[in-house]
């Protein structure tokens, strides 16, 4: 970007956004582009130009100043847009919903098929500030006590959101239980539906007791799983396999290696992103930049590898500012762990605003996170790094990340989101308060749009309070 004057990090409102973006040249508009497409593919668009197509809640929203930033905004916000336009120019559109990071791999191993996340939509009546899909999925039958998720069905119902998906693949078993229910009534409304099983993952105590030690195996992360568990996931992802074969025609076991070398680069980068911005003095990227930077882990925002590309421009961009000691939050931020990521991206501007900063995440997405081993089968290999998943396991842990850190005097805080209605919520949150209670813990329940009032900016005020 040919800069005209000196950038000093922090974060801006849309209007000031919007000034900026007027100075960069339009060569390097032209630049960036999806699908590699030169007539219709640029996504670099004035922030203003979201809210004008109903993006409301960019109005009120604070961004990373930075134009690694802005690309990555326009980008994720052009979502929609690429899904229809990968259908234009005959691309098969694949639903993956409910396993969060892993079929996705499979998907991007078949040519020009595109895997997108129907569940993602949840932002969308929040940065809408609308509560037209929440109330179209209560006319459908999905009462206001059901997780955000239950968009999803008025998605599908109103088929402007995404194209009709070439295939749609479910997960189930040790999945959210709500979403499950969302998926099983999407497919009651007549879309044809391929499920998954996802085996649960025992408890350490149990799997010490009772197998032997030679049916027992362990991730890179140090969890004890049943190796049946593993085999289990082999076959699924195998039917799988053979789902997209018969749409595409093409079996080529050797561009799965190829994306699992592509996404260990993706999530390699992320983590180290992560990294940087938990420990250094200044935090250099917002918190709510940092949880789109994580979700888009789990399939690129429907075009893999300029994502992959965006990722490795923000990486140089915080390593830069990390180097030279700048960054956008205070350095007496308190640092704390978020639990189960906010439905309402305003939260995220909001705890800052209160003097937190975030350095640890559980995301319900740790099996996006984990690196795929290489030097194995390599279905095998996605198997294995799925056992890593959130939600298959027990809450402990689920938590034992943010639990050592705890430990460690690294966290200071601990704040969780839940849905209303969302089941592993409700069963969850009393066990990590209690798990992490060496530390404040908050849980907000996080309301509907309009719903943020001033009880619940007074219960965060207080919890920073209690902190200090």
């Amino acid at each position: 970007m040919k800069k005209t004057r000196k950038i000093i990090p922090k974060k801006i409102d849309l209007n000031a956004w919007s000034r900026q973006f007027e100075d960069i040249p339009i060569e390097v508009i032209k630049k960036y582009k999806y699908y590699n497409n030169e007539e219709w593919g640029i996504y670099l668009s004035p922030p203003a130009t979201f809210m004008v197509y109903g993006a409301r809640e960019l109005k009120r929203l604070k961004f990373d100043n930075s134009f690694e930033a802005l690309r990555m905004w326009g980008f994720v916000f052009n979502e929609t847009e690429r899904l229809f336009r990968a259908r234009q120019i005959n691309k098969k559109i694949i639903a993956t919903m409910g396993d969060l990071g892993t079929i996705p791999v499979l998907v991007l191993s078949f040519p020009d098929c595109i895997p997108f996340y129907p569940e993602c939509l949840w932002w969308t009546p929040f940065f809408k500030e609308s509560t037209e899909l929440l109330d179209t999925a209560s006319k459908l039958g999905l009462p206001e006590a059901t997780c955000f998720s239950r968009v999803v069905v008025s998605a599908f119902y109103k088929k402007s959101y995404f194209p009709k998906p070439d295939l749609i693949i479910a997960s189930t078993g040790a999945s959210c239980d709500d979403y499950s229910c969302v998926m099983q009534n999407v497919e009651d409304m007549g879309y044809e539906v391929m499920w998954m099983e996802i085996p649960y993952r025992r408890t350490l105590e149990f799997l010490l007791n009772k197998p032997k030690p030679q049916d027992l195996g362990k991730t890179g992360q140090g969890l004890i799983y049943l190796k049946n568990l593993e085999d289990y996931l082999v076959k699924e992802y195998q039917r799988i396999w053979q789902a997209l074969f018969k749409l595409t025609g093409v079996n080529n076991p050797h561009r799965l290696v190829e994306i699992i070398r592509k996404v260990n680069r993706l999530r390699n980068l992320v983590e180290e992103i992560k990294r940087m911005n938990a420990e250094a003095e200044i935090t250099p990227l917002p918190a709510l930049e940092m949880m789109t930077i994580e979700f888009g882990n789990l399939y690129g925002y429907a075009d893999f590898d300029e994502w992959v590309d965006i990722v490795q421009a923000i990486y140089d961009m915080v390593k830069d500012r990390v180097k030279k000691g700048v960054g956008i939050l205070k350095k007496d931020a308190i640092p704390i762990a978020w639990v189960t990521p906010s439905a309402d991206p305003y939260l995220l501007n909001l705890v800052e605003d209160f003097g937190c900063r975030v350095v640890e995440t559980e995301y319900v997405i740790n099996q996006g996170m984990v690196q795929i081993e290489e030097n194995i089968e390599p279905i095998h290999a996605l198997a294995r790094s799925f056992i890593n998943a959130s939600l298959i396991g027990s809450t402990e842990e689920r938590v034992r990340s943010i639990k050592e850190k705890i430990a460690k005097k690294i966290i200071k805080g601990v704040l969780i989101t839940n849905m209303l209605g969302a089941s592993h919520c409700a069963m969850e949150t009393r066990l990590i308060e209690r798990l992490l209670s060496d530390v404040p813990v908050l849980s907000i329940d996080v309301p509907a749009p309009f719903g943020i009032n001033q009880q619940i900016k007074t219960r965060i005020e207080a919890f920073v309070e209690t902190i200090k």
